[in-house]
């Protein structure tokens, strides 16, 4: 059993590598953002980029999902066969995005961004259509294994779109509108630099309507379950907009940001996931390896959320040269970064279940999981937001993927039974509550926090979590 283990720590180390690369850009301009930006104008470029999150899924209605389950396990022709068609959708789908938006950006702008600004829906428009298309080529390097050149690309990615941060929105001041152009002009290159991923691939003569129908049944229950997800991610902001008012959307969402580093590594373990469980299939010794890495992945998240809690309030305030971290109107935000990555820890709970859904090929449920976990959102940021504003939607929000996991926690035990380690997990979330309770009552001096962070390791040592085979796997693991 280490031997999966052990491949799957790697992958997921290289994977999501390159996943955090991609992702990390966002997290290295905040220091830019929250000292150039108003809460205001931070609210728009927040909104912006939760648009293209929303729209990022819709666009690829599920046939990524879809392309990855039957591309993995093809051969040399079938593979080709898969893509051309995917990716002949995929051109289609993006491109009349593009120009619908051209069409509809000054019906859109408001509702959107909260402020009256067409050419911003514009930008929006072609960045997302490239983005869809440059997503394909990574998603086959992730299939057939090929991390360096994934990770240089996404190495690619951060420093293009680092670099004309800098130079479009701190150097020539071009605000929200240097924002955008940097990510359009980001998403151009990477667009073609990876072209040739895709065009060695793809056969034109391959294109069949009964090969693109096989993809969409499988993929196409994904596009309502990928709606729910971003509904999920988005009705909190959206609510506060309408319900208080764009400062407080700015501050939300500058601490949801930090919140989203549990997000990095969640995404990150999830890259090399889906492939590995796809390969492994789902029988009584796979179940028993999937518990364990269970247990593991937990672990490791419960570091995470930890560290989150207890550095987040000193992180925001580091000095960078004659600013900080995080501009002082931000400083707030950290308050509901322990609610945002615990959210993200139950997400994560979530995404071990996958192999029940997807191995069965019962796909809706993920649909109907993700839909109870929309409807759990709304109706929670709606009684809470009144009452506790930008807290009320970030415990909304942790509140709703717990459920979202429990109900398919509760599917599984039907079509995919799957025995938990119970007495692991129940002693990640003692320890994880007693580290909570004890910051609370302990002085805020950075040694307490240094010393709470190393107890959390040294507990689950000391609580029996770890067993002689996970430190043997790891020690084998390193010493390659």
């Amino acid at each position: 059993m280490s031997s999966p283990i052990k491949a799957l720590s790697f992958q997921s180390l290289i994977y999501g590598t390159g996943h955090i690369l991609a992702r990390l850009i966002t997290f290295l301009l905040l220091p830019l953002y929250t000292n150039v930006f108003s809460p205001e104008e931070y609210a728009v470029v927040s909104l912006a980029y939760l648009f293209m999150g929303f729209m990022a899924v819709v666009l690829h209605y599920g046939l990524d999902a879809a392309l990855m389950k039957h591309y993995v396990p093809a051969g040399s022709e079938e593979r080709r066969g898969y893509l051309t068609n995917a990716y002949a959708s995929f051109l289609i789908s993006s491109i009349a995005f593009a120009v619908l938006m051209i069409i509809l950006r000054r019906l859109l702008t408001v509702p959107l961004l909260g402020v009256y600004a067409p050419k911003y829906v514009v930008l929006i428009g072609f960045i997302l259509m490239l983005d869809i298309l440059w997503s394909v080529p990574m998603l086959l390097l992730r299939s057939e294994e090929k991390p360096l050149t994934f990770i240089g690309f996404s190495m690619l990615n951060v420093i293009l779109s680092l670099g004309l941060n800098l130079l479009l929105v701190l150097r020539f001041r071009l605000g929200v509108d240097g924002v955008l152009l940097s990510n359009l002009w980001t998403s151009t290159v990477i667009f073609l630099v990876t072209l040739p991923v895709v065009i060695r691939r793809i056969n034109p003569r391959l294109l069949a309507g009964g090969t693109w129908k096989k993809l969409m049944r499988f993929g196409l229950p994904f596009l309502p379950s990928g709606i729910f997800a971003m509904v999920m991610e988005m009705t909190g902001r959206y609510l506060l907009k309408f319900m208080t008012d764009m400062e407080t959307v700015g501050i939300y969402s500058a601490g949801y940001k930090l919140g989203m580093l549990m997000l990095l590594v969640v995404m990150g373990f999830n890259m090399a996931w889906q492939p590995f469980f796809l390969r492994q299939g789902g029988s009584e010794d796979q179940k028993q390896l999937y518990r364990r890495i269970a247990s593991l992945v937990l672990a490791v998240l419960g570091f995470v959320w930890v560290f989150l809690l207890l550095w987040t309030s000193r992180l925001v305030r580091l000095p960078i040269g004659d600013a900080t971290f995080y501009g002082r109107e931000f400083w707030s935000s950290t308050a509901i970064v322990p609610w945002i990555a615990l959210g993200y820890f139950f997400q994560a709970t979530y995404l071990l279940q996958l192999p029940g859904p997807f191995l069965t090929e019962k796909s809706k449920w993920v649909a109907y999981t993700r839909g109870i976990g929309a409807t759990a959102t709304i109706i929670l940021n709606l009684a809470l937001i009144p009452f506790f504003g930008a807290m009320g939607a970030a415990v909304a929000m942790c509140v709703s993927y717990l459920i979202m996991s429990g109900t398919l926690y509760f599917v599984n035990r039907r079509i995919f039974p799957m025995n938990f380690e119970w007495w692991r997990i129940i002693r990640i979330g003692v320890i994880l509550i007693a580290i909570f309770v004890a910051r609370d009552y302990l002085p805020e001096r950075w040694f307490v926090a240094a010393g709470l962070t190393v107890a959390y390791p040294v507990l689950l040592i000391i609580s029996g979590f770890f067993k002689r085979r996970d430190f043997q796997a790891l020690g084998k693991m390193f010493s390659r």
